[in-house]
């Protein structure tokens, strides 16, 4: 795993418990990737999006432009009450960032794939849970490759070997 710009696949992790259940799932996953960086959002200073960008200081470019050097991108979070959680929505509320102040970014993500990981305590995620990250995809012109969910954080050898090579063969 690398901790680098160099990184081919991006793992952004995000929850209220950075050694619960999503991230040992998000882990499990991106050690099996070699060139994989594993973020964990909860250490960064990210502010909330305004319209006059005054957060344009903080951590979010950084950690944005590393989705622009990776071939696939994974979001990590736990469902809390059908959807993302607070800390990864605020990230994905920064993306609007790279439609603004950093277009070329943005449009730079084209292309590349994004994948999901979430875990939760139901034994299948609501429905409303994935169109966030698939629709953010396609407003990129992303592929978006699916979802590795895990009731209770488990996911089984095989499942979680069969993402990793998914992410794998992506992030090339």
């Amino acid at each position: 795993m690398m901790e680098d710009d160099d990184a081919r696949a991006v793992f952004y992790f995000a929850s209220s418990r950075s050694d619960g259940d999503t991230q040992r799932l998000a882990r499990a996953v991106c050690d099996r990737i070699g060139a994989a960086a594993f973020v964990d959002l909860g250490g960064y200073r990210i502010g909330p999006y305004d319209y006059a960008h005054a957060n344009a200081d903080d951590d979010f470019l950084a950690l944005a432009f590393r989705m622009t050097r990776a071939g696939a991108i994974v979001f990590a979070s736990p469902v809390y009450w059908y959807a993302m959680s607070a800390q990864m929505k605020l990230f994905f509320d920064r993306l609007t960032d790279l439609t603004e102040t950093r277009k070329a970014w943005g449009k730079s993500l084209a292309g590349k794939s994004m994948f999901v990981i979430a875990s939760g305590q139901s034994r299948a995620p609501d429905p409303s849970f994935e169109p966030p990250f698939s629709q953010t995809a396609a407003y990129f012109g992303m592929n978006y490759a699916g979802m590795l969910y895990g009731a209770n954080g488990a996911a089984g050898p095989a499942r979680i070997a069969e993402f990793a090579a998914r992410i794998e063969k992506a992030a090339r």
